[in-house]
């Protein structure tokens, strides 16, 4: 596929996105669909731009005023995502089906050498390095670092590797968080698994990302630093509903510590952004602590997204 071709496929996710935004959203919202810079994320990495934290919820999650949504909870809730789309720019904005993107801010190489046009199967090393990058100009995400993975398939479709990121500083990368400037350190286990036709919309994608013990995401507004220490946080989407997108996330045992304090994270939520502008949301994530429960991000009978709080939670 043309990368003018995939210019447009983008526009077209950003009128969906528009329609998002204009239902009290803020204007970096962006709807979560498959393709370079619109994430979503993203899909593998991730899906994302700051539209539900701390929002008044009438006239697009099911008309009622709601509650603002709990700006702690959200940030451990997103923490992996982010930092799983960061360890992955290189896969997510520069090579999201594989064909590898040029940008004259993006450096990308393969095994040591420039990257070729298309990512080839086998083992390799495929690095890109950013320098101040807009890679989303529709939302405006923008990336300053390294990212690079090492990865093995016999067929892309089915793809495992090794992802490490040195000081990614990342803006606008988030979805529902305020998490807007961050920098994230460290590794993890990716695996990407694709079905169907790209670009289509039989294609479906699940990515699991399991950060290494020791990896960090730093909130640059705060510099408060989240920690990982195992788990795993799964994400996949596609076929799609008729007339929306759908969205699945799952937290198996992911942990996060904060100023001292370990979490985990566990649970499912699945998250349906229909074409008429508006969401639902159906399961929940509890985040506890030594065993405690302090935390519930969930769906309500409506479908309306909700955060309860229920003991301490760090200002991360």
């Amino acid at each position: 596929m043309s990368r003018n071709v995939r210019i447009c496929l983008a526009a077209l996710a950003a009128t969906l996105a528009a329609s998002v935004s204009a239902c009290g959203r803020s204007s970096d919202a962006s709807v979560p669909l498959p393709g370079p810079g619109i994430e979503g994320a993203g899909a593998g990495g991730g899906m994302d731009g700051g539209v539900d934290a701390g929002v008044d919820g009438g006239g697009c999650d099911g008309g009622a005023s709601v509650p603002r949504l709990d700006a702690s909870a959200l940030r451990l809730y997103e923490s992996a995502s982010v930092h799983a789309t960061l360890a992955t720019s290189q896969h997510y904005y520069m090579a999201y089906d594989d064909q590898v993107w040029s940008w004259d801010c993006a450096q990308m190489s393969l095994d040591g050498a420039p990257a070729p046009s298309k990512l080839p199967t086998g083992s390799h090393t495929f690095t890109a390095s950013f320098h101040r990058c807009y890679v989303d100009l529709l939302v405006g995400t923008w990336l300053d670092g390294t990212a690079s993975s090492a990865y093995t398939a016999t067929d892309l479709d089915d793809l495992t590797a090794q992802v490490s990121v040195n000081s990614m500083r990342g803006k606008l990368v988030a979805l529902r968080s305020d998490l807007f400037d961050v920098t994230a350190d460290g590794s993890g286990t990716w695996r990407r698994v694709r079905t169907g036709t790209p670009w289509t919309t039989s294609w479906a994608e699940t990515t699991t990302y399991s950060p290494t013990t020791g990896s960090t995401l730093t909130n640059n507004s705060t510099t408060n630093v989240a920690t990982f220490g195992g788990g795993s946080y799964t994400r996949s989407w596609g076929p799609p509903p008729a007339g929306g997108v759908a969205v699945h996330e799952a937290f198996d045992g992911l942990a996060v510590a904060v100023s001292g304090t370990s979490y985990s994270l566990n649970g499912t939520m699945d998250t349906v952004y229909w074409n008429s502008g508006t969401r639902s949301y159906t399961g929940e994530i509890r985040i506890t602590s030594n065993g405690t429960l302090v935390a519930r991000i969930h769906g309500d009978a409506s479908g309306a997204l909700r955060t309860d709080v229920l003991g301490p939670l760090p200002s991360f």
